[in-house]
């Protein structure tokens, strides 16, 4: 039972750590006027991209740079494993700028 409550506070810990990266990449990216450059729709073709190709860092890489995500220590042989970062990412920048969430 204390074991699982740990997992499950290192977790939540986890996740709670990724949503403010996240957001902090997002306000700096639109405060630098990246996000002013790109369309909802170029955001969404290009997440959807890595969605239909999840292990491709490439695409991850692109999807991240649009969005202010920083891959540069991401495991290039784990890209899946970043799909729900990019995703938040992906959705908190689409909300910046006044489109639908995905």
């Amino acid at each position: 039972m204390i074991k699982k409550l740990n997992i499950s506070i290192i977790a939540l810990a986890a996740i709670a750590l990724a949503g403010c990266q996240t957001g902090s990449a997002i306000k700096n990216a639109s405060a630098d006027g990246m996000l002013n450059m790109l369309t909802c729709e170029k955001i969404a073709t290009t997440f959807d991209a890595y969605d239909q190709d999840k292990s491709s860092f490439a695409a991850l890489e692109q999807i991240t740079s649009m969005v202010g995500i920083d891959s540069s220590t991401f495991d290039t042989s784990q890209a899946a494993s970043y799909f729900g970062t990019v995703k938040t990412g992906v959705n908190t920048a689409l909300m910046i700028k006044g489109c639908s969430a995905i």
